[in-house]
């Protein structure tokens, strides 16, 4: 009855705390303070003698994608680590791992414990928001600490059998999380106590223990946000950040918890977008803080494979989801003018005004595309399984069309690209691999007769590689004589002009290509003379798509280049 009673008053408390006025008066109350600090020590002994572990547990560990047993064949992934605590078989002890098993002592007064606390942390979260006496005085009183370890422990209650003592388990976390989301808030000092408090350890338990609670995932990304999200001129946020990316388990933690299993098991992994998963705007919004900051090269190299690594890949699935990341991140503000019809610049509305950054991010992405097109394979490790090193291509070619959705943004930017040195190799790189697909590409056609459907024995090329590359090349040459003359002087303008062909795996590249053109001759008498040179040369029939003879017709190009097709002998 006392537990009751005390629960209806925090929870009328709770709903006063919506008024300023309350907040303020509470903040300099130092008996209410003390009276939840005893309030929730006392629920915390109550139920750590009523919910008792039975059996030894590992908090954080790490499961091989797929694996459901330690005997299964490695999938060729076994650099990428699945954090999950149920189907523990890599770790580096090697012991044997068994759930943890709960032994609820008294269901009903456990709830009633719980209930308690929950309400005790919906009045803080309350009075705490937007209130900074208020928090100070929650990081004096040690309500934060007492906050932390509620959490930790839901970590481990979370497991109770009962499912309906499991919702309250989960309620309290989330709501005890809220709290801690709104002391930080704007406040310094509790931005540095609560990362001590958590980082690195504490976070990783609650994304692997919890993590098929979403809210609680949702309510943890958004803590790690508010404490790297403070005052820039403050050197604690930028030695968090800083922190943080060199987490790399961490990290690769916070990516993998962008993606979840839908109600099927056996469909793949997915990415959710916001409005379906709670965690993925908060986790979104901390990588695109640090993306800001400048740290997209740190990232990308941190989730990256160790150097002693035999991955074949140049791509591992978590530097995939970063760029993911980063490319909505680029294009987010490309996308909102075009929902709200107001898109009548060029200039995505995010790079309007370049940041000190934008150089450096021109140089990552530049450099991170060069790598990973570079035909040179003495970098790669033998790789004997070919349905495997398929898998890596699937990757590798989803990373270079983020790149260059990437590149196709920046370049947008005439005062960047113009740059002294800014994309030196970057216009070589994309115009040897445009000649590289292009005449794999015509190979391919020219060997083999024209089919419906695409076949398995084409040359690898993603879907809208080539529209996505000649944009970039036109971005580069925009009023850009140095660019402008490297296109012709290594021979690449008849190139351009064999792209202005429709294609439907590659959409609006005729557009494209007519566009680069464009920008190409705008201003360059060399260019504009040498394609104006350029006269018909007759039928390359080496090259055709269908063997003329076989077909048995004959085709010849007359004075004025049109082309005759007849019949042989006629």
């Amino acid at each position: 009855m006392v537990l009751e009673q005390l629960t209806k008053q925090y929870e009328a408390l709770a709903l006063d705390c919506r008024n300023e006025g309350t907040r303020k008066e509470l903040a300099v109350d130092a008996a209410f303070w003390l009276s939840v600090v005893e309030t929730l020590r006392t629920n915390m002994k109550a139920l750590q003698v009523n919910i008792v572990a039975q059996g030894a547990a590992k908090a954080a560990t790490a499961v091989k994608d797929g694996a459901d047993d330690a005997g299964e064949d490695d999938d060729g992934l076994s650099f990428s680590f699945h954090v999950e605590k149920s189907k523990a078989n890599a770790i580096s002890d090697g012991s044997e791992l068994t759930p943890t098993d709960l032994k609820v002592a008294d269901a009903a007064q456990a709830t009633l414990h719980m209930n308690a606390a929950t309400s005790a942390f919906r009045l803080l979260r309350n009075a705490c928001a937007a209130c900074q006496p208020s928090q100070d005085a929650c990081r004096k009183t040690g309500l934060l600490r007492l906050a932390h370890q509620f959490v930790i422990q839901c970590c481990t209650w979370v497991d109770v059998p009962d499912e309906q003592l499991q919702s309250t388990v989960v309620l309290m976390c989330q709501i005890a999380l809220q709290f801690l989301v709104n002391g930080v808030t704007g406040n310094l000092n509790n931005q540095a106590h609560v990362w001590e408090l958590f980082f690195p350890d504490d976070f990783q338990k609650i994304l692997v223990e919890c993590h098929s609670h979403r809210k609680i995932v949702a309510f943890t990304g958004a803590l790690v946000l508010n404490c790297i999200n403070g005052d820039l001129a403050d050197p604690d946020v930028t030695t968090r950040r800083t922190d943080l990316v060199c987490a790399r388990n961490l990290v690769i933690t916070l990516l993998q918890r962008c993606l979840t299993k839908p109600a099927s098991s056996v469909s793949p992994l997915v990415e959710l977008s916001a409005d379906e998963d709670p965690a993925f705007e908060w986790i979104c919004l901390v990588f695109r803080t640090l993306f800001q900051a400048g740290f997209a090269r740190d990232l990308y190299n941190a989730v990256g494979a160790h150097m002693l690594s035999q991955l074949w890949s140049r791509v591992t699935p978590e530097q995939l989801i970063l760029l993911r990341m980063f490319n909505m991140w680029m294009t987010a503000g490309r996308h909102r003018d075009i929902e709200s019809g107001s898109a009548l610049s060029s200039t995505p509305a995010t790079q309007a005004h370049p940041s000190k950054t934008t150089p450096a991010l021109l140089e990552f992405t530049k450099s991170t595309w060069v790598f990973v097109v570079s035909t040179d394979q003495e970098d790669r490790p033998d790789e004997a399984d070919e349905a495997r090193k398929a898998v890596w291509m699937v990757l590798e070619d989803e990373a270079k069309i983020l790149l260059l959705e990437v590149l196709g943004e920046l370049t947008l930017q005439p005062q960047l690209v113009r740059h002294e040195n800014a994309c030196n190799g970057l216009l070589g790189s994309l115009l040897s691999e445009l000649q590289r697909v292009w005449a794999a590409r015509r190979h391919h056609n020219a060997t083999n007769a024209p089919s419906a459907t695409p076949t398995t024995d084409g040359p690898a090329e993603p879907f809208g590689y080539r529209s996505a590359m000649i944009r970039v090349v036109g971005n580069l040459c925009y009023r850009h004589k140095k660019h402008q003359d490297l296109v012709r002087e290594d021979g690449f303008l008849p190139l351009l002009l064999n792209l202005c062909n429709i294609d439907e795996t590659n959409p609006m590249i005729r557009e494209w290509a007519l566009v680069a053109l464009r920008n190409v001759c705008e201003g360059n008498e060399a260019n504009q003379a040498y394609i104006s040179a350029l006269r018909p040369q007759g039928v390359d029939t080496a090259n055709a798509q269908v063997d003329l003879e076989r077909a048995g017709v004959d085709v010849q190009l007359d004075e004025h280049g049109k082309v005759h097709v007849s019949k042989r002998g006629q």
